[in-house]
């Protein structure tokens, strides 16, 4: 059996694609790698919106771009925004960048993707509400993983479902049910081919600055 880790040390998040579409068996294989992810008393709780219409696409990305535009601006007004993006030595390029940030404009991009998968959790079918979050991250892990097995590209968005008006918005473009007990609407995933050449993922902090053995703190193995 190969080894995963190339996979999962390879995958970047990936924002700009091309217009080429993404055949069906490739959604296909991506919807059941989803499906494979592990679920607290194997309730399987998902279900999967495949969202492949341009209008569709561009009013989710619409919805992503309203919710980080709101928290982005706040940042911006308290500084935070300017402090992350500090490093820009360019003044046009930073403020460029601080202008995407909090013109929400970073997280409209799943309108020009090929394909959007909106990822539900069913409360009446999971093992408990509060299992539903822990199931569809495994499912969407997954999901991404195959996707870069694949060469497709692909970003998990929260933005869209972020506050309670934008699920409400999602909700009733995809006329999803909205009854307290129905569904939770808990992100959308972006996937489609790489406009540009991979480039390496941005650098993990060491191994040995996270992990302890035995007891919090102790950095020596046993």
């Amino acid at each position: 059996m190969g080894d995963i880790i190339d996979i999962i040390t390879t995958r970047k998040s990936i924002r700009r694609y091309t217009t080429d579409p993404i055949p069906d068996e490739m959604i296909d294989k991506i919807l059941e790698a989803g499906r494979w992810a592990p679920t607290g008393e194997n309730s399987q709780p998902w279900r999967f919106i495949v969202v492949r219409n341009p209008e569709t696409k561009r009013a989710i990305g619409e919805l992503g771009r309203i919710f980080t535009g709101s928290w982005a601006t706040a940042d911006y007004c308290l500084g935070r925004i300017q402090q992350r993006f500090a490093e820009i030595q360019d003044p046009e390029q930073r403020e460029k960048v601080l202008k995407i940030m909090y013109s929400g404009q970073v997280s409209e991009f799943p309108g020009k993707a090929a394909v959007i998968i909106v990822v539900l959790g069913s409360i009446r079918e999971a093992a408990g509400p509060h299992d539903i979050p822990y199931d569809l991250s495994a499912c969407i892990e997954n999901m991404i993983l195959e996707a870069h097995s694949l060469g497709i590209g692909s970003c998990w968005v929260h933005a869209p479902c972020g506050s309670t008006r934008r699920v409400v918005k999602l909700k009733e473009l995809l006329k999803i049910p909205t009854g307290m007990g129905d569904y939770k609407a808990l992100a959308i995933v972006a996937f489609g081919w790489p406009l540009e050449t991979r480039k390496h993922p941005r650098p993990k902090l060491p191994l040995e600055d996270l992990v302890y053995w035995e007891e919090f703190g102790n950095k020596v193995r046993p």
